[in-house]
């Protein structure tokens, strides 16, 4: 396994979203000891970011370019996910054309920063009571259909993120078999699974057994620990999940690709000019979690 991060480790300065440029989360990681990085597009795609400006491609070349500087690599992605949109019944969204061009420059974007995999939420449809599980599981197999032919030609793998659920609250993809059946559904070799161990935590999953679940088709990960009752993105040990049985179940399927933390509310809540120790804490105990199991 690769130790990685999300960018996104360093975004908020005293509870201020998008206070700190990803350029500047980019070189205190290198300088704390991570060599390989999770870009946060997604981030990067909301109103006044970098993606959503008319310069997007030139800043993703100048990322590109930063991190070959430092001697990082950007092997794990999160593409664009409409926080704030709806898929209607008829499979139609609020975010239409936006929402297209956007996955679009977070493919080119992953392809420019040299992306091996790049991890994407699946999406809900409503019927006129609930969230539909049939009706989410053939836009979703549509949409993610599409797209990975999209993300194949440009060299970067999909990776479908497990989502999470809680009391009242259903969402497609917080169930293993959702995932498994969609990824296989869409047969493409370059789409899997990116397990979201809060998420799993979060939807009641056993996390371990979800590593050993999803172990044949998993990718991508994200790294984050909670209580329980919210996505908390706490770090590991500060939250409830059971982390050294999480790791004998990565070793024992041995997975390999990166192991990403993402967890913002590390550095969220402090000035951004204290948040360079927590992130070289954040990699000592990633290192110490890479050496159980």
């Amino acid at each position: 396994m690769r130790l990685s991060t999300s960018t996104n480790i360093m975004t908020f300065d005293t509870g201020r979203n998008y206070a700190v440029k990803m350029e500047e989360s980019m070189r205190v990681c290198r300088e704390a000891g991570y060599e390989y990085l999770d870009a946060n597009l997604c981030g990067q795609s909301r109103p006044g970011q970098p993606l959503a400006a008319e310069d997007w491609e030139d800043w993703a070349h100048r990322m590109r370019a930063l991190a070959d500087g430092l001697g990082l690599k950007v092997t794990q992605s999160h593409a664009y996910w409409p926080i704030k949109y709806t898929v209607y019944p008829d499979g139609t969204r609020s975010d239409g054309e936006l929402g297209e061009e956007l996955m679009r420059r977070s493919v080119i974007a992953a392809r420019i920063l040299g992306t091996e995999w790049m991890v994407v939420h699946p999406l809900n449809v409503r019927d006129e009571v609930w969230t539909s599980r049939g009706r989410s599981f053939e836009y979703n197999r549509s949409y993610f259909g599409r797209w990975a032919e999209v993300y194949a030609e440009n060299g970067v793998g999909m990776a479908i993120e497990n989502m999470n659920c809680t009391l009242g609250r259903m969402s497609y993809g917080s169930s293993p078999e959702d995932l498994v059946e969609l990824v296989e559904a869409i047969g493409n070799p370059m789409v899997g699974i990116c397990l979201d161990t809060g998420h799993a935590h979060l939807s009641g999953l056993d996390v371990a057994a979800a590593v050993r679940r999803f172990a044949r088709h998993l990718r991508a990960t994200h790294i984050a620990d909670n209580h329980g009752n919210a996505d908390e993105h706490f770090a590991p040990y500060n939250g409830t999940v059971d982390w050294p049985a999480v790791m004998k179940a990565f070793r024992e399927t041995g997975y390999a690709h990166d192991f990403s933390f993402e967890i913002h509310m590390l550095t969220a809540p402090y000035p951004v000019g204290v948040q360079k120790n927590l992130v070289r804490f954040s990699y000592e105990l990633g290192r110490h979690l890479l050496s159980l199991g």
